[in-house]
């Protein structure tokens, strides 16, 4: 992600009429932003529709952006509420893959799986990445929403708290709680195949 003083930079330079910095803060977040979109929305579809709509609204905001929180922050926020729009108005939603891999970042299942090569190989990987969706799966998603904005948007438990507006403790505790869950179904699977 960027750092804050570029990012700023950027704003002010948009706000003076070069609307080519608003390119330049598109181009640096479109990576995460979009990441966080399908990992939420489940459908590729809904995150370009969210994608494009959350841009829309930060377009159409930056002049009355106020500076005082990182860009990053203030973008997923805005990213926050639209997917929570989203899904009040009754989307249609799949399911997610663990597997899928976004922005050249590694997928959950690859990061959780072993890295040993074993006499297996893709039939052990394969068990083990259906493992970890289903425990995952089994996250509320709240647990999943705080799981997704750290593991794969990079972003602070503060950050996460000022975007889902929720205290900092229960951000801290919804991924605790999330990780505390996973482990546990992660070894009661183990436990059973041993």
């Amino acid at each position: 992600m960027a750092d804050k003083a570029d990012d700023a930079e950027l704003v002010k330079a948009f706000k003076n009429g070069v609307t080519g910095a608003f390119d330049g803060l598109v181009s640096k977040y479109k990576g995460p932003l979009y990441a966080y979109l399908l990992r939420i929305s489940h459908d590729r579809d809904s995150a370009d529709e969210l994608f494009q709509e959350v841009f829309i609204k930060v377009f159409r905001k930056l002049s009355s952006y106020g500076e005082r929180e990182k860009f990053s922050a203030w973008l997923f926020t805005v990213a926050h509420h639209a997917v929570m729009d989203h899904f009040r108005a009754g989307a249609r939603r799949r399911e997610d893959s663990l597997d899928l891999s976004v922005d050249g970042r590694p997928s959950l299942g690859d990061t959780l799986a072993s890295a040993e090569p074993g006499p297996e190989g893709i039939l052990e990987r394969a068990e083990r990445a259906g493992t970890v969706q289903a425990a995952f799966d089994r996250l509320s998603p709240e647990q999943r929403e705080v799981f997704i904005l750290r593991h794969y948007s990079g972003l602070s438990f503060k950050e996460i708290a000022g975007i889902t507006g929720v205290p900092i403790g229960t951000v801290l505790a919804r991924m605790s709680r999330g990780l505390a869950k996973m482990r546990g179904e992660l070894a009661e699977r183990l436990k059973d195949e041993g």
